[in-house]
This record gives structure tokens, C-alpha cells and sequence, in this order.
């Protein structure tokens, strides 16, 4: 019923995108991954769409290639994964990780996704498993990634995805909190402080 939607990109929050297009506005959930994608506000845009259809609802989720689509419909149709753990396992990870994961059999990496418990985490890798056996993973240089150097990589990728996610409830737009961010991100930093800096960059542009 919905295949896409193409118009201009009007709003940009966390969870999702308004594209305007024929004088309607229509609210869009996305993941991260593609809000990262996204040109800047007032430009055009096309978005391909999946509908979440409710007795009172209809929800559009929208993705920037057909991969993540695909990668979303096969993740919904897990017992115990809906849309909303989908998108959030699509703005934890892309699929070339997440398919790592699976394939690892690494719950704890997957249930650090809001929403995601372990048990959650377990299925997904019970239904995937067999899926994505054939799937080539990329090659390392040299040894493999300590656990130690994994873990400290998700707390930044975190910290990262929070100051986003802040200053994106702060009005600005994907771009402008992304560059931002980059600017002034320390591993050691709180939330509170990446944030504090953050703004007072964006105070001196």
C-alpha cells in the first residue's frame, strides 16, 4: 500500500522525520542510521516505507535503503520484537554488525539495545542464526578486538547516540547535533558535560 514517499524534509527529531509533500505533512519514524543520511532540513528526500497498521493507528517507518527495510521486516517478525525494538536495534547497530552479532551469539552486545532484554536478545539469535550462517563477516587486521577495547567502543558509540538524541530534543537538526558532537566527544565525558560542551560550540558558530 505504502512503497515510499518522496517530498521536503520539514522536521527532524530522535525518533523520527515530517516530509512534506502534496500539502500534507506526514510524521515518519526512523532509525538512526538513516536519520544520519539525511540531507538537511527543507531539502528533498525520499524514504522507503514500511505502514504498522493498528485498530486506531496507522504507523509509517521509513528507511533509507531497501537493506535496512529488509533488515527491519525480518527483525518484526520475531515473537517478542515489534517495531519500535526493531528501530532501535537498527539505531544501535548497522546490519554488518548486528549480523556479527547474531552469528557470535553475543546476547549481552544485542540486549545493550533500549529495549531489548536478554530473553529478546537470546530469540533474535535462535531465529537468525540460521539465517545469516552464509553471511561472509569482515575481516580484521591483525587479532581480534580485545573485550575490553569492544566494551569501551559501545560506551562512546553510546554516549555518542545520547548526544544526539539531546540535542536533537533541543531543536537542532540531525547535521548540526552530529557535527556538534563530533567536535567536542571525550570517552570520559557524562552525558551532562558532552551535552554542556556541546552547546557552548554551538554558541561560538
Amino acid at each position: 500500500m505504502f512503497e515510499y514517499i518522496k517530498g521536503e524534509l520539514e522536521a527532524q527529531r530522535a525518533d523520527g522525520v515530517v516530509i512534506e509533500t502534496g500539502g500534507f505533512g506526514y510524521w515518519i519514524r526512523t532509525s538512526m542510521t538513516t536519520s544520519a543520511k539525511l540531507p538537511e532540513l527543507h531539502q528533498p528526500v525520499k524514504l522507503l516505507l514500511y505502514p504498522a497498521f493498528r485498530e486506531d493507528d496507522v504507523t509509517l517507518y521509513g528507511f533509507f535503503s531497501e537493506e535496512e527495510r529488509q533488515l527491519f521486516v525480518t527483525l518484526i517478525g520475531i515473537s517478542g520484537v515489534g517495531p519500535k525494538a526493531a528501530m532501535s536495534l537498527l539505531s544501535q547497530f548497522d546490519e554488518a554488525t548486528l549480523i556479527k552479532h547474531v552469528k557470535n551469539a553475543d546476547a549481552k552486545a544485542i540486549s545493550r539495545t533500549p529495549g531489548v532484554g536478554k530473553k529478546t536478545a537470546e530469540r533474535i539469535i535462535l531465529e537468525l542464526k540460521d539465517k545469516f550462517k552464509n553471511v561472509p563477516m569482515p575481516e580484521q587486521d591483525g587479532a581480534s578486538v580485545s573485550a575490553g577495547a569492544t566494551e569501551k567502543m559501545q560506551r562512546q558509540d553510546d554516549l555518542y547516540n545520547e548526544g544526539i538524541n539531546g540535542l536533537l530534543g533541543l531543536g537542532y537538526a540531525y547535521k548540526e547535533a552530529s557535527d556538534l558532537i563530533d567536535q567536542v566527544i571525550s570517552p570520559d565525558m557524562s552525558i551532562e558535560d558532552l551535552l554542556k560542551a556541546a552547546l557552548a560550540a554551538a554558541s561560538k558558530m
